[in-house]
């Protein structure tokens, strides 16, 4: 039986057409939230069950207009809004000497850059409103671990913990609690093309939990934290990683 913790609550996911935002859509319907799901490529069909509690916008995180967009779509058709989860993502990988400032401007327009606004304009939502809200920002255990040739996202990932923090002091006096999930390796749109066999096979070695998680391990964790459940957490980032970040053993071998 389907807990509803978020009956008669009020959510936005971005980054919802697939990966993570999706599995985050879906958790979020089947426990009783009305969506608003936020991406600039659908390409998939949404099923039935929650149907009527899903409203879909086509817009793009990485556009200055979009904030003031997904606000006055916000303010003319939702009596509140409980939750802002911020998934969208986007990957580049080139070496360091070989990234481009049109490669750079493009990852942080949609890492950091929009994830800043849109959090903004909702925040003042939750403000005016004058009740509970939840935001929950998604990180990368390459926030704390480094990914050769991945130097733009790994700048927005760190830098969007740090922002976390910030956003989560200034926003506690109104009751609204801001927090971070960090996956590790997770099978999604976005990764899949550069898991190899090989880089699969580097990652069971790597993770002590020797799994690569399915988004719906992420999405978990991110509507605990969008949950009452965690009405007494802020400022947190919770580790879904496998144990990726916390291990320091030498795979294959140990200290004599």
């Amino acid at each position: 039986m389907t807990t509803l913790r978020f009956s008669d609550k009020v959510a936005v996911v971005t980054g919802a057409d697939s990966g993570i935002g999706r599995a985050t859509v879906t958790r979020l319907l089947a426990e009783g939230a009305t969506v608003f799901a936020v991406d600039v490529n659908r390409t998939q069909p949404w099923p039935e069950p929650g149907a009527g509690r899903l409203r879909l916008l086509d817009l793009d995180v990485a556009d200055p207009g979009t904030p003031e967009q997904l606000a006055a779509c916000l303010r003319a058709e939702a009596r509140h809004v409980d939750v802002l989860a911020n998934v969208a993502g986007v990957l580049h990988i080139a070496p360091f000497l070989e990234v481009s400032r049109k490669d750079w401007d493009q990852v942080l327009a949609v890492n950091l850059t929009g994830v800043f606004f849109l959090s903004q304009a909702v925040a003042r939502i939750m403000v005016d409103q004058q009740a509970p809200g939840r935001i929950v920002n998604v990180s990368s255990v390459h926030a704390v671990v480094s990914e050769p040739n991945a130097a733009p996202y790994t700048a927005t990932k760190g830098g969007l913990e740090a922002m976390t923090r910030t956003m989560a002091s200034e926003l506690a006096p109104y009751g609204i609690t801001v927090n971070c999930v960090r996956p590790g390796a997770t099978m999604t749109r976005m990764s899949e093309p550069i898991y190899t066999a090989q880089v699969v096979r580097s990652l069971m070695a790597k993770i002590p939990l020797g799994k690569i998680a399915p988004p719906e391990w992420v999405a978990s964790a991110i509507c605990y934290l969008a949950s009452d459940e965690a009405c007494y957490t802020t400022g947190a980032c919770l580790d879904v990683d496998g144990g990726y970040a916390m291990d320091g053993s030498l795979p294959g071998t140990a200290y004599a």
